[in-house]
C-alpha cells in the first residue's frame, strides 16, 4: 500500500490538513525522487555512476503496489534518461495514485475543484504514527530504519525538515535537526549504497525543482 512506501509516507508529511502541499511547492518532484529511491532499494532500477546519473531499469515485474508500479512503468519508458529529467517528467507525477491509495486507507478524502484536486485529512492515525516514528528516530538513532533516514534526508534536502517536524521535535532548532539527520548512521546492509543514491536523488530533485520554478516564472 502507498501508506507504507517511501513516497506514500512523504505525501502524508508534505500535505497539510486542508489537503494542499505544505512547506514546499515541489511535492511532485519530491514524490518522484522518493519512488525512484525505493525502486532502487528494491533492485528494480539503478543509477549510473555518471556525473549526471541516469536511471536504468533492471526488472519490470510488477510489485503489486500501485504507486511503485506506476513509477516503474514510467521509468521503463524513460529508461536511460538523466535522473534530473526523469524526476520532472509528467509521467512521474504520482500525486493521484498516492492520493487514491490514501483515500482507500481512510487517511484522506478527495476533493475536486475547478482547477485542482486536494486531499484533506480524514483520519490522522497513520500520519500521527509516522510522525512519532520519525521523531523517535531523531531522538534515538538506534531506532532509525533505512526508510526513516531516507524520508528525513529528502526533507532536509528540500530545506523543510524543521518546518515539517518542529511540533514533533520541540526544542530542536533547524540547524540542530539538520545536523542530526546528516549524522544518522543506519544499521542496514544497504545503508551505505543508499546514502549515495539519496545524495544523487536529492541533488537531482533540487535541480529539477529549480528548473521547473524558473520555467513557471518565465511563463508567467
Amino acid at each position: 500500500m502507498a501508506t507504507t512506501t517511501i513516497p506514500g509516507e512523504l505525501f502524508l508529511l508534505l500535505t497539510n490538513d486542508a489537503g494542499r502541499q505544505d512547506s514546499t511547492q515541489f511535492r511532485r518532484q519530491a514524490l518522484a525522487a522518493a519512488a525512484v529511491t525505493e525502486l532502487t532499494l528494491r533492485e528494480k532500477v539503478e543509477l549510473s555512476t555518471d556525473r549526471r546519473p541516469r536511471v536504468q531499469v533492471q526488472d519490470t515485474a510488477s510489485l503489486g503496489i500501485p504507486v511503485l508500479d506506476q513509477a516503474l512503468g514510467a521509468l521503463t519508458e524513460l529508461d536511460g534518461k538523466p535522473l534530473t529529467s526523469v524526476i520532472s517528467h509528467r509521467s512521474m507525477d504520482l500525486t493521484e495514485v498516492i492520493g487514491e491509495s490514501l483515500v482507500a486507507a481512510g487517511a484522506v478524502q478527495r476533493r475536486d475543484g475547478w482547477f485542482t484536486t486536494t486531499w484533506p485529512a480524514h483520519d490522522d492515525t497513520l500520519e500521527r504514527a509516522l510522525r512519532s516514528r520519525v521523531a523517535l528516530a531523531v531522538a534515538d538513532p538506534r531506532d532509525a530504519s533505512l526508510q526513516d533516514g531516507i524520508l528525513m534526508e529528502l526533507l532536509r534536502a528540500l530545506g523543510i525538515a524543521h518546518r515539517i517536524l518542529r511540533t514533533d521535535l520541540p526544542g530542536l532548532s533547524r540547524r540542530e535537526l539538520d545536523q542530526r539527520i546528516q549524522a544518522l548512521e543506519i544499521d542496514h546492509p544497504a545503508a551505505a549504497a543508499m546514502k549515495r543514491v539519496v545524495q544523487d536523488m536529492t541533488a537531482a530533485m533540487m535541480a529539477a525543482a529549480t528548473a521547473g520554478g524558473a520555467a513557471a516564472a518565465a511563463g508567467g
